[in-house]
């Protein structure tokens, strides 16, 4: 009984934590601003392919404009780390939401106009991967300083939530707007959202350092210092091999779920609709229990039984013998890759010293992105080699594997990282 009733209190106590969090200003009008804006990005992400498919009929240009929008960020991102470094982040972040908003609503308006073209949707669309990728690191970094350091890894954690709520929400929300009302009130909407954040973001500059304490080095020689501090770092180096790892290996599941409910389980879009849910609800409900996990030492063995639990579920999808066992293993994929992904943000950034942080995330973004467009890749083409269910199990034994060599650096790993965490 005694234990029951410690494990209430704690839950009760977790719970009034994270309540405590998402409702203290500025924390809270920035997450307010993140919902909107990523409702936004998957109500954009349906909107764009489908006008791009009006307009070519072509799947190898929906594949085109998706990369042009994420490509900038793996070859800008590091960069955009030593602008968060030495610029105002809040400023940075400022004028990349305004070309998002304007992209939003220069579609829409060359909708309506009959203007609309393919070189110019090319244009706009690498216009935003640009801006994305110069302003993410800055994104990232501002957490830090919204929120005192005791409630960083809620706040990380929160913001995956949210995340994973705008993914299931926004693309349900666009496809009701683009049947009703059609694409001009769906991108008109995107606009409406982008600029609720463009707002947010006006309203907590005065909490946001006016210039990071930046080193004034070179670009390339401010990159070099960073990889430098990275691969020095007894905890970030092995932590940021795992993250890439996990991210090549396990992301590209969502983007192969049609495969997999087509040709595996011999389903249709009912199939998918259910395994892309499960995967999210699984984040959520994961996300939520990170977030309300009280500050302290613990969290890298958190994380990397989060991946231990990962790997064994990929294996276990790989070989579902129907819907709902795979729907089950979905669910735990999900739960795993937010706290994964949510848990090395906050060790890393904890870690990080000011001067660096908006580069070293930057290395956490550039694994993130990199890990999902190599793995896309070359999961897929190891799937056609030697079929979806052998490639998915191969690239999750890998990933154990991985995990089981830095394993045996986790002592060192814990004495590097967790005594960033206890500060």
């Amino acid at each position: 009984m005694d234990r029951r009733e410690d494990r209430l209190a704690s839950a009760d106590q977790g719970l009034r934590h994270l309540v405590a969090v998402a409702t203290r200003a500025p924390y809270s009008w920035y997450v307010a601003g993140q919902a909107a804006d990523t409702i936004g990005l998957w109500m954009q992400r349906l909107a764009l392919g489908w006008l791009v498919w009006e307009l070519t009929g072509s799947a190898t240009w929906l594949g085109a404009i998706s990369f042009l929008k994420f490509a900038p960020t793996m070859l800008l991102g590091l960069f955009g780390g030593v602008l968060a470094d030495r610029f105002p982040r809040g400023r940075i972040v400022l004028a990349a939401q305004a070309v998002t908003v304007f992209q939003a609503a220069t579609v829409a308006l060359l909708i309506v106009t009959g203007d609309i073209s393919l070189p110019i949707l090319v244009v706009l669309t690498l216009m935003v991967g640009i801006a994305v990728g110069l302003s993410q690191a800055a994104s990232k970094a501002v957490v830090s300083e919204l929120v005192p350091r005791a409630d960083v890894p809620a706040a990380i954690a929160l913001n995956s939530v949210v995340f994973n709520v705008s993914q299931l929400a926004g693309p349900a929300i666009a496809g009701v707007v683009l049947v009703f009302a059609g694409n001009v009130a769906c991108f008109v909407a995107v606009a409406l959202l982008f600029a609720t954040n463009l707002v947010v973001f006006w309203r907590i500059l005065p909490h946001v350092s006016a210039r990071p304490a930046g080193d004034g080095q070179p670009m390339l020689r401010a990159i070099g210092t960073a990889l430098a501090f990275c691969l020095r770092h007894r905890g970030i180096a092995p932590l940021l091999a795992l993250h890439f790892a996990f991210t090549f290996s396990v992301r590209p599941i969502i983007d192969l779920l049609p495969a997999f409910a087509g040709g595996e389980l011999n389903d249709g879009v009912d199939a998918v609709s259910v395994l892309t849910s499960a995967v999210g609800l699984g984040a959520i409900a994961s996300g939520l229990h990170l977030a309300a996990r009280p500050h302290g030492p613990g969290l890298l063995r958190i994380v990397m039984a989060s991946m231990l639990v990962l790997g064994l579920a990929m294996l276990g999808f790989a070989v579902a013998p129907g819907l709902w066992v795979a729907a089950a293993m979905g669910a735990l994929i999900g739960g795993g890759m937010a706290v994964r992904a949510a848990g090395v943000q906050t060790l890393v950034q904890l870690a990080a010293t000011e001067d660096l942080r908006g580069r070293v995330l930057s290395l956490y973004g550039l694994g993130l992105n990199t890990g999902a467009a190599l793995g896309a890749i070359g999961v897929g083409a190891l799937a056609d080699a030697i079929g979806l269910r052998e490639a998915l199990a191969a690239v999750a034994v890998a990933s154990l594997a991985v995990l089981g060599l830095v394993w045996l650096r986790r002592a060192d790993m814990e004495k590097a990282l967790e005594q960033e965490e206890k500060r």
